[in-house]
């Protein structure tokens, strides 16, 4: 019993010392630029682990999600747009991508960090702008490489329900704040393949729909022109009801 006794006392006394020792090393480090505070991981919020909805969640299509898209359009107003001022994107984004969360890191790259995968970030700006990465677009299934010291066309934002539409559907009746918490909605930007952002353009349902994610895209539309009391003009909205009827 006293070997025991005197042996426990040296485990006791050893994991003593290695927390003093732990804890010595952390408060002279805890100044020292050369030690890595501790961060997000970056891998998760590329991945859609971050505050803001991935882009797997926003075109979602399961069948309750479907279920309630089609509640929601027969609650959507179709109105004509003739009395709408002229369209001007300056009215969403002013001054461009807005700090919504004011965290120091503006939309876009916020988007970039929650859409792109094998991200890799710029040395000046570690937390938030994405140097390079790698988009399967959610439109097409094409796989493009984005780097931002090349290019950032490659890979573009595209707004859901274009902006354009908004404008003409009811937005230009908001006040200012509105507008720009509408242009940066998690749920309305999506990190795309500039050719498809480029074919997409202003057109709604009735113009175009993307090769893939159809019902997730319907889905997502129909729930933010809810969310936002959009009206959707007649017929994008026959081309969302079929579309939605044909993924139920």
């Amino acid at each position: 019993m006293k070997k025991r006794r005197g042996q426990n006392s040296v485990a006791v006394l050893g994991v003593a010392f290695a927390a003093l020792a732990l804890a010595l090393v952390l408060w002279q480090n805890h100044d020292d630029p050369n030690v890595a505070a501790p961060r997000t991981d970056q891998a998760a919020v590329a991945n859609g682990g971050g505050t803001t909805a991935s882009a797997t969640v926003v075109l979602a299509a399961d069948s309750e999600t479907i279920a309630a898209a089609l509640a929601t359009l027969d609650a959507i107003p179709a109105e004509g747009a003739d009395e709408a001022p002229d369209y001007e994107r300056e009215a969403f984004l002013p001054g461009g991508w807005a700090d919504l969360d004011h965290d120091g890191c503006y939309t876009r790259n916020e988007i970039l960090q929650r859409d792109l995968v094998d991200v890799t970030f710029l040395a000046s700006d570690p937390e938030c702008k994405v140097a390079t990465g790698q988009l399967i677009d959610p439109y097409t299934g094409v796989t493009v490489n984005f780097d931002r010291a090349e290019s950032t066309t490659t890979v573009q934002i595209d707004h859901l329900v274009p902006l354009a539409q908004a404008w003409r559907a009811g937005a230009w009746k908001w006040n200012k704040e509105r507008r720009v918490a509408f242009a940066n909605d998690p749920d309305e930007v999506l990190a795309t393949a500039g050719a498809a952002n480029q074919s997409k353009g202003d057109k709604g349902p009735a113009e175009w729909l993307p090769e893939l994610n159809q019902c997730g895209y319907g889905a997502a539309y129909a729930r933010l022109a809810g969310r936002y009391d959009l009206a959707i003009p007649a017929a994008d909205r026959t081309a969302l009801r079929a579309l939605l009827e044909s993924c139920a």
